[in-house]
């Protein structure tokens, strides 16, 4: 069963390269702006395909990506980093995410 903000999700693999932008990105932020401006706790990558703002089963979403789409055998190019500030509004059951820069990745980005 899904919970408030919950949704489906695709897992990343291979992970390391992403865990490592990830911590680079993270360490560039907090060099800049402190320790305390990325409060977001660090989780598994992952791409998430939707979000559930009420109690719902994702097991048919789930059972189909994974035997249809096979999110794992994917490639994925990531040409450029998005800086977002996000906010969650449990009570209004919201997600929301204001840009804040882009930084292009990659030889001649």
């Amino acid at each position: 069963m899904c919970r408030d903000f919950d949704g489906v999700i695709a897992d990343v693999h291979p992970d390391e390269p992403l865990n490592e932008l990830h911590t680079t990105v993270r360490a560039a932020i907090q060099a800049v702006r402190g320790t305390h401006s990325t409060g977001y706790p660090t989780k598994v990558p992952h791409l998430t395909i939707g979000y559930a703002s009420q109690e719902c089963d994702s097991d048919q979403v789930q059972r189909k990506l994974r035997n249809g789409v096979r999110p794992g055998h994917a490639p994925m190019l990531v040409a450029a980093v998005h800086l977002v500030d996000v906010s969650a509004d449990a009570q209004a059951k919201t997600i929301t995410w204001d840009h804040v820069a882009t930084i292009p990745l990659g030889a001649g980005g």
